[in-house]
């Protein structure tokens, strides 16, 4: 109670001490009054001295605190007015600290305000800096215009000052004044320069007057020309009965020797080959030049630009060629569209090519086209067989005109190209092979019929060409071996149709006589493919050594008597019937043979003869030894006249026929 007492006396005290002491002030005047004066107070003060006050203040509170707990620890009745103390002392000292750091802030404030103002005044004259910089860049820029302006006499092309002394007169020369001023120069030698091309304006004028002259000179010459060329024209459509009914056809003449003009030079030169053949020996050959004049010409064009290219760069580092000053601008191609380009323009062929229809007897006709493969530069040929004339079931492959015209000399078969370098060009862009392109059929006849002959890395095929090369360079030759080679297929049809109907004919020749009289028939004549050929168990032997190719054709024939059956496999070569045909001879298991005496059978059919035989010549004799065979193992009754049925260590058939009496058969 005692200490409540104190406590509101000392606080009544303290209120009439202030009231009676202190003058009334407003609160904000009062507020701003003492903002005012810490500030100033902090800028007078030292920062390092509040730092060490502010050290030694928070020391001693710390001290005053320590003691403070000590002192309540104690529990001294005695303490309690030091603790008092102590706390008085304590708060005074937090009040200290309150105002070290008001004082800190207001200098912090005052360092900030200073900062910004400084920053302003940097960034203000940097501007103003920046400024000045771009006017002198500006500057520097008009300087360089000014520099490096050329006038319009600058590039005019002046005569030179000897030639400007020496040639111009001297009210224009000076030469007392020009010379010391170069300035004064080059007033002279522009008037000089426009002086001269006054002149030559006049002359070109002159000039120009004068052509316009000449121009309608030959302008109404021209017209001349033009009306007189329909009256040219009637005049050629009133000759043209006369030239008919002379035979003198000079319109159609001249036209294909213009369009001849356009081809390219294999095929000029095989048409002027085909074209003198047909004037000199075979009026029925057609020769005609097929295709688009206007594409010859583009194309023609097109390689003479190309040609002229490739002249210009081969020309010499010394040549000075005048660049195009504007280019223009294309778009680059992809590569696999470029790849794709340089492919269409390997395969590219001439627009013109060479038609040869060649007329046949029994209306047959062989059209024969010829190509030209600008890039590739091989003739290749397109072949169509037209006849009335089919020749069986069996026979419809043989009028094929790629298989009429294969081999037509010895390895010529079209299945390769014969110019070495297309083998690269196709590889490079991975084209196949060449008859899988759809090109036609590369000849190595048809290349010297052009006049194209390639070099090979073969030899003997090299020798061999050598000497073949005067015939196969010949048209006349050519064509009459494509014609024996068709009528030759023709009675082939016709032999192999005899044979599907069963009807054989009677041979009756002196140097190759045959039996009239034979009993195995010929039961059944069908076509084989190669497949099943070289699949046959008897067939092996002819492939392997090369009697036989996939070229040949292949036919099947079965002879009965009774019960017993033979099977013939025959391969007709492509050049029937200069090469025989080969049999390959089978029994059937009903018959008993030996492979010995098969060998036999196929060597009489195949070997034995004095000239080349036909297809039915061979089956004829072919069906005799089936009957002696039979004959003489008692197989069969005995029909042929024969005095030993096996003779010596082979046991020898009598296989041959002497046209001895009624015809014997006897042994080799």
């Amino acid at each position: 109670m005692e200490k409540e007492n104190d406590s509101e006396t000392s606080k009544k005290r303290r209120k009439s001490v202030t009231t009676s002491a202190t003058p009334q002030i407003k609160d904000a005047d009062m507020y701003k009054t003492i903002i005012s004066y810490e500030e100033k107070e902090a800028m007078n003060r030292s920062p390092e001295t509040d730092s060490e006050s502010f050290l030694s203040t928070c020391e001693s509170i710390r001290k005053s605190m320590d003691k403070i707990a000590k002192l309540k620890n104690s529990n001294d009745e005695n303490a309690k007015e030091e603790i008092r103390a102590l706390q008085i002392q304590t708060s005074l000292a937090f009040i200290e600290l309150k105002k070290l750091n008001r004082m800190e802030k207001f200098r912090t404030k005052f360092a900030r305000d200073s900062l910004v103002s400084a920053k302003s005044s940097v960034d203000s004259r940097h501007l103003h800096l920046q400024n000045l910089l771009y006017e002198v860049m500006h500057l520097k820029k008009e300087v360089i215009k000014c520099l490096q302006f050329k006038s319009k006499d600058e590039s005019i092309e002046l005569v030179p000052e000897e030639e400007f002394y020496k040639d111009a007169p001297e009210t224009i020369s000076r030469p007392e004044v020009t010379k010391n001023d170069p300035h004064q120069l080059r007033l002279a030698r522009l008037e000089w320069e426009l002086m001269q091309r006054k002149q030559l304006a006049a002359l070109c004028d002159e000039l120009t007057d004068s052509k316009k002259g000449v121009a309608a000179s030959i302008e109404s010459k021209q017209s001349r020309l033009d009306n007189l060329a329909p009256q040219l024209r009637t005049i050629l459509e009133t000759s043209k009965p006369l030239q008919e009914s002379l035979g003198l056809p000079l319109d159609r003449i001249r036209q294909e020797h213009q369009k001849a003009a356009l081809l390219a030079s294999p095929l000029y030169v095989l048409y002027a080959k085909a074209a003198a053949y047909r004037d000199a020996y075979d009026s029925s050959l057609l020769v005609s030049i097929e295709g688009d004049d206007d594409d010859a010409k583009r194309v023609n064009s097109q390689d003479r630009s190309q040609d002229s290219d490739s002249d210009q760069d081969n020309q010499p580092d010394g040549v000075v060629e005048e660049a195009p000053v504007h280019k223009k601008r294309h778009h680059r191609m992809s590569k696999e569209a470029r790849q794709e380009e340089k492919k269409t323009r390997l395969l590219q062929r001439h627009p013109l090519s060479i038609r040869l229809i060649m007329v046949l007897k029994n209306e047959t006709k062989l059209m024969l086209n010829f190509f030209y493969m600008s890039y590739l530069n091989v003739v290749t040929l397109e072949s169509k067989l037209e006849t009335e004339n089919p020749g069986g079931v069996s026979a419809g492959d043989m009028l094929m005109s790629d298989s009429v015209l294969r081999e037509l000399y010895p390895g010529d078969l079209g299945m390769e190209s014969p110019n070495p370098a297309n083998h690269y060009q196709l590889r490079r862009y991975g084209l196949g092979s060449f008859p899988s392109l759809g090109l036609g059929i590369p000849y190595n006849w048809a290349q010297r019929m052009a006049g194209l002959r390639f070099i090979t890395s073969d030899n003997t095929k090299q020798k061999a060409a050598v000497n073949h090369g005067l015939a196969q360079d010949s048209v006349e030759s050519v064509l009459k071996e494509i014609k024996c080679r068709v009528k030759a297929r023709l009675d082939l049809c016709s032999e192999i149709r005899n044979l599907e109907s069963g009807n054989l004919p009677i041979f009756i020749d002196g140097k190759d006589p045959m039996p009239r009289k034979i009993a195995a028939t010929l039961h059944k004549f069908s076509t084989l493919s190669w497949k099943n050929y070289s699949s046959s168990a008897d067939t092996p032997p002819f492939c392997q050594k090369g009697l036989v190719s996939s070229v040949d054709i292949f036919y099947e024939a079965v002879l009965r008597r009774g019960s017993s059956e033979l099977i013939a496999r025959i391969a007709i070569k492509p050049d029937y019937p200069r090469v025989a045909p080969i049999f390959s001879v089978t029994f059937n298991p009903t018959v008993p043979g030996s492979s010995d005496i098969l060998r036999d059978i196929e060597r009489e059919v195949n070997v034995m003869w004095d000239k080349p035989p036909t297809l039915s010549a061979q089956l004829q004799r072919l069906r005799a030894c089936f009957d002696v065979y039979l004959e003489t193992e008692e197989m069969a009754p005995r029909e042929k006249i024969f005095f030993h049925a096996v003779r010596g260590r082979t046991r020898a058939r009598p296989y041959k026929y002497l046209a001895l009496g009624g015809g014997i058969f006897t042994q080799r």
